[in-house]
């Protein structure tokens, strides 16, 4: 018995004691890089080695735990490039800004060689094509129109190509805004079994499942926040107001351009129905109390306001599992999540089909 015990704890110790990860090899060229350049991780900020590079060209050969998103960044802070660490031969090729920007942007530089950095080089390449045409003057706002919805195909279609890869898992959160909670969890469910493991998925399957206790259908979670006067302000006593029928919880913020751009259609809407039931209940991601305050003032927006002031460090955000904003819930008398993310005329043609014309 004893001798069996030794031996598997000696299996054991030697298990533990076995390589984990992959391994992976980063070569490349810059112009105009005379020096050397740091190897970052995205997320912890670690530096995983200075690679010398006094003539523009680099090699390095790593370990790493798991897929993640790196960038090669030289002494005085600028970017020179951004990549993916994953199993294989990763090549970089680039060009340095003449003018020294920190914006890594302005820095022309090319990853290839492994599935995720190949298929980040096409993406970038087709959504750049996009935002030029969308910028340019001469576009029409049909056009713009349409090429948003081509901006939004273009990152479907990227991420079904890319279930095996980490570039499909690092572009899953854009998709996964307009998605409700279950929708999440079954497009998790079509990655790799090695891709569900990674952290990134790992946390989107948590937020998802958040997410669910708010999807359409469910009901609502109570909110109790300050509004301008320090007042505790409860959305269950917006709800339970017996002249509210339809209550919007719009989680927004005035330095968000989008928030703002949807303030029309809100005022438009609060306008029309909020005689005949409707309130919005709005949830302001600010952080500076004059400047959410002087939005709601100039702006004309007329309705219940409440804030935190600590942007999206939020417990509302993190009750309703909000990943961007704007983002809104449409709730009925009876506590219902009835809608939600209703964007532009969505949100008056909803309502007045809830409450007539």
């Amino acid at each position: 018995m004893k001798k069996t015990l030794f031996l598997l704890t000696a299996s054991a110790l030697l298990s533990g004691c076995r390589p984990t990860g992959f391994r992976y090899t980063l070569t490349g060229h810059i112009e105009g890089l005379n020096d050397s350049v740091a190897l970052v991780e995205s997320v912890t900020k670690d530096t995983l080695a200075v690679l010398p590079a006094p003539d523009g060209s680099f090699r390095y050969k790593g370990r790493y735990d798991e897929p993640t998103a790196a960038a090669l960044v030289r002494k005085n802070g600028q970017t020179a490039a951004v990549l993916y660490i994953e199993p294989g031969n990763i090549r970089i090729e680039g060009r340095l800004n003449a003018e020294e920007s920190s914006n890594h942007d302005k820095i022309e530089y090319y990853p290839s060689g492994t599935p995720a950095n190949d298929a980040a080089e096409a993406y970038t390449a087709a959504s750049r094509a996009l935002i030029t045409e969308y910028r340019d003057a001469a576009t029409t706002d049909q056009r713009r129109e349409a090429i948003e919805e081509e901006f939004e195909q273009l990152t479907r279609t990227s991420v079904e190509a890319n279930r095996d890869n980490f570039f499909g898992v690092m572009l899953m959160p854009n998709m996964a805004y307009e998605l409700s909670g279950q929708e999440i969890l079954d497009q998790i469910a079509k990655f790799s079994p090695e891709m569900q493991q990674t952290k990134e998925l790992t946390e989107l399957k948590a937020t998802a499942e958040q997410k669910k206790r708010t999807d359409v259908g469910q009901p609502y979670i109570n909110i109790l926040q300050s509004d301008a006067e320090g007042q505790i302000v409860t959305l269950t006593s917006v709800i339970e107001n017996p002249a509210n029928k339809y209550t919007l919880v719009d989680f927004w913020a005035s330095w968000c351009g989008p928030c703002m751009g949807e303030v029309p259609h809100l005022k438009e809407t609060y306008d029309k129905f909020h005689k005949k039931g409707f309130e919005i209940y709005g949830v302001s991601f600010d952080n500076n109390r004059d400047k959410w305050l002087a939005a709601v003032k100039d702006n004309g927006m007329e309705w219940i306001h409440v804030s935190e002031l600590q942007r999206f460090d939020n417990q509302a955000a993190k009750d309703y599992a909000v990943q961007g904003i704007p983002s809104n819930f449409l709730i009925d008398a009876q506590g219902k999540i009835v809608a939600r993310n209703l964007r532009g005329e969505d949100l008056y043609k909803k309502v007045e089909e809830l409450l007539g014309k």
